[in-house]
C-alpha cells in the first residue's frame, strides 16, 4: 500500500465500483473530480518547462541542444497532428 502506483489504481477501481453501484451519489461527487483534474492540470505545465530547462542546462554543448531541441520539435508535432486527427474523427 506503500507504493504510489498501487493506491492510484486501487482508487480508479473503486471509483468505477462506487459510479456503478450508487450512480446517483457518484454524480454529485463530480465536484471533486472536476476540481482534482484542473489542480493536475495547473501543475503539468510547469513540471514539463522545469524538466526541459533542467536537462537543456545539464546539456552544456550547444549543437547537442539544437539536435535535440530539433527532434522535440518534431516529435510534439506529429504527436499533435494526431491527436488532433484522433479529436475530429
Amino acid at each position: 500500500w506503500k507504493n504510489l502506483s498501487i493506491q492510484v489504481l486501487t482508487a480508479i477501481v473503486l471509483g468505477i465500483i462506487f459510479g456503478i453501484v450508487l450512480p446517483q451519489y457518484a454524480s454529485q461527487m463530480k465536484i471533486i473530480s472536476d476540481i482534482f483534474i484542473k489542480m493536475i492540470k495547473m501543475v503539468i505545465a510547469p513540471i514539463v518547462f522545469m524538466t526541459i530547462v533542467i536537462g537543456f542546462a545539464n546539456m552544456g554543448d550547444m549543437k547537442k541542444i539544437g539536435r535535440i531541441g530539433g527532434k522535440a520539435l518534431l516529435y510534439f508535432e506529429i504527436v499533435t497532428t494526431l491527436a488532433m486527427a484522433i479529436g475530429v474523427t
